[in-house]
């Protein structure tokens, strides 16, 4: 009976090891150490576009890449912290990395960092100055301040303003949507000799901000403001409550950009003419399908989804579309 129990026990300690060491060859060559891991850095989750591109990631990870773990940082719009991130990316080993720059000129060192350690970068909806990135998906920021531009130019002639004047808001100097979008304006003000710039200013990503500035504009040129562009629609509601405020809500033409819902409800009402739609859902899913083939070694490109204008006469649809995207984003955030 001893003998009986003594050989038991000597299979239960071989077949232990053995385990073991099928775990152990499991880790080194296909196991958990193994899992494609991709970082993702954002500037920041306190606009709701950056977080509707998380949950284009988010969803199309859930649905499409669940063996795709993901690492999700933010930068809080500074440029000195996400390098730091993106580093700490390097050194865990991701495979690839998803950068929504907060500066394009300072996120090159970024870029340039995790290329020279063989990791590609993929930038998502703010563009890098570096030219190491393997691939960008986004939209084109030009496109965008040029549509929205034109768009109030016409809407001021339709009204029978033929000499518009014109005044502009910036997002944060620096940031690639405010330097190609207001390369846009300059074009098309360029292109439009009739039209005469006013007055133009930063307000950073702050509607308050913009309502400081509108508020000192409206004081300023009591009389002289026909059309006043900004870069993102958190900037707009600034310039909505300065508009309204001084009574001149449907007089001077107002432009936002990201179709946020206020902002859509303002342009039912005649108070705003236009935002532009942008699809952060769509940017966010094809960041992170480039950012797997990149990981597993194949050749991508970038890939860029075009802006739309919103105006009162297709906003409804809109409106459908951004209810269906803020109900995903909820999922999240």
């Amino acid at each position: 009976m001893k003998n009986i129990t003594r050989k038991f026990l000597m299979v239960l300690l071989v077949l232990s090891l053995a385990a073991m060491a099928v775990q152990a060859s499991g880790q080194k060559s296909g196991g958990s150490s193994d899992q494609l891991v991709i970082g993702v850095c954002l500037q920041g989750n306190q606009s709701g576009f950056v977080q509707y591109m998380a949950t284009g990631i988010f969803e199309y990870q859930k649905k499409s890449a669940p063996d795709v773990k993901l690492e999700v940082v933010y930068a809080d719009d500074d440029p000195a912290k996400q390098q730091s991130q993106v580093e700490q990316f390097v050194a865990q080993g991701v495979k690839a990395i998803i950068l929504n720059p907060v500066d394009k000129v300072q996120s090159a060192a970024a870029v340039d960092f995790a290329a020279k350690a063989g990791v590609p970068v993929i930038t998502m909806n703010t563009t890098s100055d570096s030219k190491n990135v393997t691939a960008h998906v986004g939209s084109d920021d030009v496109e965008a301040g040029t549509l929205q531009l034109e768009r109030l130019l016409k809407a001021a002639k339709d009204k029978g303003i033929n000499s518009p004047r014109v005044a502009y808001i910036n997002a944060v100097l620096g940031h690639s949507a405010q330097v190609y979008r207001e390369q846009a304006y300059k074009q098309v003000l360029a292109k439009h000799p009739e039209a005469k710039l006013i007055v133009q200013n930063t307000a950073d990503w702050s509607g308050e901000k913009a309502l400081q500035l509108t508020e000192n504009w409206i004081q300023t040129y009591p009389n002289g403001i026909d059309i006043i562009a900004t870069q993102a629609d958190c900037l707009i509601v600034g310039t909505i409550t300065a508009v309204e405020n001084a009574g001149l809500g449907g007089k001077v033409l107002l432009g936002g950009m990201d179709c946020d819902m206020p902002v859509m409800e303002k342009i039912k009402a005649g108070i705003v003419d236009n935002s532009i739609w942008q699809d952060g859902l769509g940017q966010g899913e094809w960041a992170l399908r480039l950012a797997i083939d990149a990981a597993q070694g194949k050749k991508i490109s970038d890939h860029i989804i075009p802006y739309e204008v919103c105006t009162k006469d297709n906003v409804d649809a809109y409106i459908k579309q951004a209810e269906a995207r803020n109900a995903l984003s909820a999922k999240y955030f």
